[in-house]
């Protein structure tokens, strides 16, 4: 769909299944940027190759976007984490800001990834999942330094449970956006997918 690429690829070959990884090189702003299940680092219509590409425009940011194959979830916390520390020696960041960002499952995943590194400023998470709701909750309530963004569809299947049990939390740097006539996929609505990483 576009001449776009990643700088950098990388595959990590773990329990017959493959992680992989597209670079966008830049500053010592890091973005990461975890797809939803079954998601791989380009997406349908280029979208998180768009994304990626726009985020690094707009502030310059190192972009590391991470495939979503059907592993263990602890698999893909050790991986990410280690393909994140990777990139930092590499480029010999020694002052960096962290920036998760989830889609669908790749939500709880990029906010338990994040716990992991007190570099981490801001999280956005887009019609994030949960596999369990009470951990979920209370994991957001566990950072209260980190800046916190749930964007959800109104037309999305989990809109009616999760959005609520959001708004009732008491937490500190919170916000939640709803996004009219959106469903879980936004379907028809990519470039207002993509628009979403300015709210980094």
């Amino acid at each position: 769909m576009t001449d776009l690429s990643y700088d950098k690829i990388f595959i990590r070959s773990i329990d017959y299944e493959k992680i992989k990884y597209g670079i966008l090189l830049g500053n010592e702003k890091i973005v990461f940027v975890k797809v939803g299940a079954g998601g791989n680092i380009r997406g349908d219509q280029d979208k998180y190759l768009r994304m990626a590409h726009r985020i690094r425009e707009r502030i310059g940011a190192t972009v590391i976007c991470a495939s979503n194959p059907d592993l263990s979830n602890s698999t893909h916390i050790k991986s990410d984490g280690n393909l994140i520390k990777k990139i930092i020696a590499e480029q010999g960041f020694e002052n960096y800001e962290m920036y998760f960002v989830g889609t669908s499952d790749g939500g709880e995943h990029s906010l338990k990834l994040a716990q992991y590194f007190p570099e981490a400023v801001k999280f956005l998470g887009i019609n994030s999942s949960w596999s369990n709701r009470d951990a979920f909750l209370e994991r957001i309530q566990s950072m209260p330094l980190v800046k916190k963004i749930f964007v959800y569809g109104a037309n999305d299947a989990d809109f009616d449970d999760i959005v609520p049990k959001l708004k009732a939390l008491d937490c500190d740097n919170l916000e939640i956006v709803v996004l009219d006539g959106v469903d879980h996929e936004f379907t028809g609505r990519i470039d207002d997918f993509i628009a979403l990483i300015d709210l980094l």
